[in-house]
């Protein structure tokens, strides 16, 4: 089926990949991205802006999938999209868990949170007896999304909350994703929170997240100067 890649970032580009080269136009809005997409020997268009005009000289495509990096740009891609070509299939990457409802109003059929993305893949691969350290390597080579393991303070605002009532918040705040917890009171087994569990936090208790290194580099900073107010 003949598709439409707009944006050519690393996210971008690993979803070239995954498609091929036939039936593939890619469409960017950045001159670096344009010489890297032509590097590769893509079929590449670069418009300076999103433009109705320009995007109606597009020849007759079946699915487009926006994924600029820009939240803001990236929604207003697809309202034109989706006004100018109303049956062609429309897949948009999510940056912001929050803003997946502007997208649905904006008539996109399918959304994808990088963050999600990659917490399935480290779930299916933590099953498996590989190192954190391996895990990471293989996941998060040449990429700023990283995962890591969080020790709960005593004395945190973690501390004694239940995930279900914080998972929210930490994802909109940070825009981390907790994917699981580590009680080792109990068992030092790995408990996903995708499976619905809705365990108490407490002091020792671990959370692997997953993010950008420096949302996980703050949330990491948060709990800790939280706990320095408590203590003075």
């Amino acid at each position: 089926m003949k598709t439409v890649l707009f944006g050519f970032d690393d996210f971008g580009e690993k979803v070239a990949k995954y498609l091929g080269k036939k039936e593939l136009t890619i469409v960017v809005f950045d001159e670096e991205e344009e010489k890297k997409a032509k590097e590769k020997l893509y079929n590449v268009l670069y418009f300076r802006e999103i433009d109705d005009d320009l995007l109606n000289e597009l020849e007759t495509f079946e699915i487009a999938i926006a994924t600029l990096r820009n939240e803001d740009k990236n929604l207003f891609l697809c309202l034109s999209i989706k006004e100018i070509f109303p049956n062609v299939k429309l897949v948009a990457k999510v940056s912001e868990k929050g803003n997946e409802y502007k997208y649905k109003l904006a008539g996109v059929d399918k959304t994808i949170n990088p963050y999600e993305v990659t917490a399935n893949r480290i779930m299916t691969i933590l099953k498996r007896p590989l190192t954190l350290k391996i895990i990471e390597e293989i996941i998060f080579e040449n990429s700023t999304l990283s995962f890591s393991e969080i020790e709960i303070p005593k004395n945190s605002f973690l501390d004694g909350k239940y995930i279900k009532d914080i998972d929210k918040e930490i994802s909109k705040n940070y825009n981390i994703l907790i994917i699981a917890v580590v009680d080792k009171e109990m068992s030092s087994n790995v408990q996903f929170v995708t499976k619905g569990i809705n365990h108490k936090l407490d002091k020792g208790d671990i959370l692997i997240v997953v993010g950008d290194k420096e949302d996980i580099e703050r949330f990491k900073d948060d709990l800790q100067m939280f706990i320095g107010v408590l203590n003075d």
